[in-house]
C-alpha cells in the first residue's frame, strides 16, 4: 500500500519549483554574455570616411575686343590739325565720321579716328563661389569658398598720344594715353631738345585713360593740365621725350 506524501514534502517540492521558474525567466530576460559568445565581443563601427572634395576647373576670360580710337575735340582743333596728330588723310577723317562741313566741328564733338583702334584692358572677374563636386555622403551641408577678386595687372605703357597745334599758343596740346596698367606720374617730365622742360604734378592715370597738356593758361585738372606758358613751347619737326622720375626714357614723339 502505497503511502502518500507529507506535507512538508509538498511545500518542499513547491518551493524548489518556484526557485527554478524564476532562475528560467532571470535566464531568458538577459542578452547573451561574452561567456555564452565564445569570449568575442561585438566589433565596434568605424566612422564612415571625410567625403572628398573636388573643385571644378574654371573657363579662360573672353578676349577683350578692340574698339575704334575715339578723340574729342579740344577748342581750338580743326579737322586738319586732328588728322595731322594722327597720322590719318583728311578726306577719311571727314568720311569715317560723315561730315558735311569740314569747318563746322565744334568743341566736345567726339570723332572716330579711322584706322586706329584701343583694345580695352580686362575687367577684373567678379567674385564668384567655386562648385564642389561631393564623393560619398555627407551627413552635414559643405560651406563652398569664395574665389578672391583679381586686379588688373601688367607695367604702365604711357605713351605720347600726338600733339595739335604746335606753335600757336591757344591751340597747342599735347596729348597722353595710358595702354597698360596704372601709372603715378608725379616728377615725369616732358621735354624737347630746346631745354622747354614740363614737370608733371601728382597723378594718377589709370589704364586706358587720356590727359591733354596745354600750354596757355587755365586752372588744371585731372584731365586736363596747363602749363601757364606766356609762348607756345613746341615747333614742328622737334623731338619731344617723356621722361619718368628717375629719369628713363619713356616715350619720344616728333612733332608734325
Amino acid at each position: 500500500m502505497r503511502r502518500r506524501p507529507s506535507g512538508a514534502r509538498v511545500v518542499a517540492f513547491l518551493i524548489l519549483l518556484s526557485a527554478g521558474a524564476g532562475l528560467l525567466f532571470l535566464l531568458l530576460g538577459r542578452g547573451p554574455s561574452s561567456r555564452e559568445t565564445g569570449g568575442v565581443l561585438s566589433p565596434t563601427p568605424s566612422p564612415s570616411p571625410s567625403p572628398t572634395i573636388t573643385p571644378l576647373p574654371t573657363l579662360p576670360p573672353p578676349t577683350p575686343t578692340p574698339s575704334p580710337l575715339l578723340h574729342t575735340v579740344q577748342p581750338g582743333e580743326t579737322l586738319a590739325s586732328i588728322a595731322a596728330a594722327y597720322g590719318v588723310p583728311l578726306a577719311d577723317l571727314i568720311a569715317a565720321n560723315d561730315i558735311q562741313d569740314p569747318n563746322l566741328i565744334r568743341a566736345g564733338q567726339v570723332l572716330v579716328i579711322p584706322g586706329r583702334w584701343v583694345t580695352p584692358s580686362p575687367a577684373p572677374p567678379a567674385p564668384t563661389e567655386m562648385p564642389m563636386e561631393i564623393a560619398g555622403p555627407s551627413p552635414t551641408p559643405i560651406s563652398r569658398p569664395v574665389l578672391p577678386t583679381l586686379t588688373p595687372s601688367g607695367p604702365p605703357v604711357v605713351e605720347i598720344a600726338g600733339v595739335l597745334g604746335a606753335g600757336d599758343l591757344m591751340r597747342e596740346v599735347v596729348r597722353i594715353r595710358n595702354r597698360g596698367g596704372a601709372a603715378s606720374l608725379e616728377g615725369w617730365t616732358l621735354s624737347d631738345v630746346s631745354g622747354d622742360q614740363y614737370i608733371f604734378p601728382r597723378l594718377l592715370l589709370f589704364p586706358g585713360a587720356e590727359i591733354a597738356l596745354y600750354s596757355r593758361a587755365g586752372t588744371s585738372d585731372p584731365t586736363y593740365l596747363y602749363w601757364n606758358r606766356p609762348a607756345p613751347a613746341w615747333q614742328s619737326g622737334e623731338l619731344l621725350t617723356l621722361r619718368d622720375r628717375e629719369g628713363a626714357v619713356v616715350d619720344t614723339y616728333v612733332v608734325p
